[in-house]
């Protein structure tokens, strides 16, 4: 049986659009849970052309701890340009300013000292979707580099870091009316770093091996308002770490992203 026929195109084109739409928290270290929050919005520029744009913020408990709002963690600015290819193939063009607290790994775990460091990143996104029935599967595979900066926006000990993602997001719609969705991801991250002399006058840099960092999964529920266009997610994240025991970080979440605010989409 053909695909039209189980679903009919608008609305394909409105899962595949909403699922890419989804924005994942950053990764935290130091921390055993993380409250993370968007606001946002997304605009057609043409009818192949979307503008996305979002601040978020996240707080975090120690270590130890389950204080889900204890202390800051990081805020985040980021605009994306996604490009639509044909129905299965969309690429994007991304970067991001984010300012990020240190903590100490030691209890009391306080502030070090400079007390949070600034990253830009930029990156891109390749895509593809598969339809099974209701199910909207998305591919996604990210590149991306990773540049850290001192208060004072001295490059440092880690200058740079060249990571690449590779993600599977599933999205079905649990209502007739095709407004409330269960959306389950999972992402994995391997990256290779740069380090340099820790020596002013030394300017030697050194890169370390290939290797994995993370494993990320998701699940969230999405709700459609009409009346504003407006996307609401909210879900969970856990976060596995490479290393001896892989503990994981939990995250609590929510975005809300505002649809061509600006003016009517393109049909």
């Amino acid at each position: 049986m053909k695909l039209s026929k189980l679903i009919p195109v608008p609305v394909l084109i409105l899962i595949t659009h909403l699922t890419l739409a989804q924005i994942s928290p950053p990764g935290l270290d130091g921390t055993k849970i993380v409250s993370w929050g968007v606001v946002g919005f997304s605009q057609a520029l043409s009818k192949r052309l979307t503008l996305t744009v979002y601040g978020g913020a996240a707080r975090m408990s120690d270590p130890k701890s389950w204080e889900l709002a204890h202390k800051q963690g990081i805020a985040v600015y980021n605009h994306e340009f996604l490009y639509k290819l044909s129905p299965k193939w969309q690429v994007s063009a991304a970067n991001s300013f984010r300012v990020q607290k240190l903590y100490s790994e030691e209890s009391p775990y306080e502030a070090e000292d400079p007390s949070y460091r600034y990253e830009l990143r930029y990156y891109g996104r390749l895509y593809y979707r598969q339809q099974f029935n209701k199910v909207s599967v998305n591919y996604a595979f990210r590149p991306e580099a990773r540049t850290f900066y001192s208060p004072d926006w001295e490059a440092s000990s880690r200058p740079l870091e060249l990571r690449f993602r590779l993600k599977a997001t599933a999205s079905l719609p649990i209502n007739q009316d095709k407004t409330n969705f269960i959306i389950s991801g999972n992402e994995f991250l391997t990256a290779v770093d740069e380090y340099q002399s820790a020596i002013p006058a030394d300017h030697h840099h050194t890169w370390s091996n290939y290797h994995f960092t993370e494993d990320r999964f998701t699940v969230y529920f999405r709700h459609l308002f009409k009346k504003p266009d407006v996307i609401l997610d909210l879900g969970l994240m856990e976060q596995f770490k490479s290393g001896g025991h892989m503990d994981p970080v939990s995250y609590v979440c929510f975005d809300v992203l505002f649809q061509n605010p600006f003016s009517k989409h393109f049909n």
